[in-house]
């Protein structure tokens, strides 16, 4: 994820009930069956939410777990917008809910739309003009399925972000776990349509966020060569005395042996 800054106000949420089961603050929160409303007292995974993002880590032995349908071994990097399948619940982490107005300076023209799932997986489509979704071949990003209507959602490059309009049927697209119908997507979020194709906004860093460090003076590091004849150095004096107790027990072994 290029522009993971977005990492705060996560929740994990059971889309059958709409009901929130944990608030994903900093720090490392456990699954636990009565997480999931199930019965038991096992541990099933723990999320752990930092500055680089919000990671899944199941536990030992833990089986069938999915992320978007993807299968899930041990450890699982997440984001807004994620469905997870544990012991037979699928979960949601929601984040953030899209804008109506976008306020701030202009879109970033290096955006793009990162393709995370579906028949474009891998994909990405610039962002710097106007992007559109649908199942014409007139659309930008053609999504071949029934669900989806000839153009079926529509971004421009806004004030902010990117605004985004959905002209299909009302219901089949979400913005990291809300439904959408309009409003104005920043890098990071994630946007699903009917479904399975699934698109993330991502941008570079601004150059002013990379910190660089004042250049110092450091003594100067010796060349591999250098460094290796040095090594070789080191060792001639231990050299030298073996041989010279080889010599030494030689002379001994001829003086005496003729003796």
């Amino acid at each position: 994820m290029l522009d993971c800054g977005r990492v705060t106000a996560l929740r994990l949420r059971l889309p059958a009930s709409d009901r929130d089961v944990l608030v994903l603050d900093p720090g490392v929160h456990a699954i636990v069956p009565a997480t999931l409303g199930l019965p038991g007292a096992t541990g099933i995974a723990n999320l752990y939410v930092d500055s680089r993002g919000l990671w899944l880590q199941l536990h030992e032995g833990v089986r069938g777990a999915y992320v978007n349908g993807r299968p899930v071994r041990q450890m699982a990097m997440l984001r807004a917008g994620d469905a997870i399948f544990l012991e037979g619940i699928e979960c949601l982490v929601v984040g953030s809910q899209p804008e109506a107005e976008g306020v701030g300076g202009a879109a970033d023209p290096r955006a793009v739309l990162r393709s995370v799932a579906g028949r474009h997986h891998g994909r990405c489509f610039p962002l710097a003009g106007e992007c559109t979704l649908g199942r014409s071949k007139r659309c930008d990003i053609v999504l071949d399925d029934e669900g989806i209507d000839e153009c079926h959602l529509e971004l421009r490059a806004a004030a902010g972000g990117w605004a985004a309009v959905v002209h299909g049927r009302g219901g089949s697209v979400t913005v990291n776990g809300h439904p959408f119908i309009n409003g104005v997507l920043r890098a990071g979020d994630q946007l699903v349509v009917a479904g399975q194709h699934r698109f993330v906004v991502e941008c570079a860093r601004p150059t002013g966020e990379i910190k660089e460090e004042a250049p110092t003076r450091r003594a100067a590091t010796p060349a591999p060569a250098q460094t290796q004849w040095r090594r070789a150095a080191r060792r001639v004096p231990w050299l030298l005395l073996a041989a010279l107790l080889l010599a030494v027990a030689l002379s001994l072994l001829l003086l005496y042996g003729a003796a």
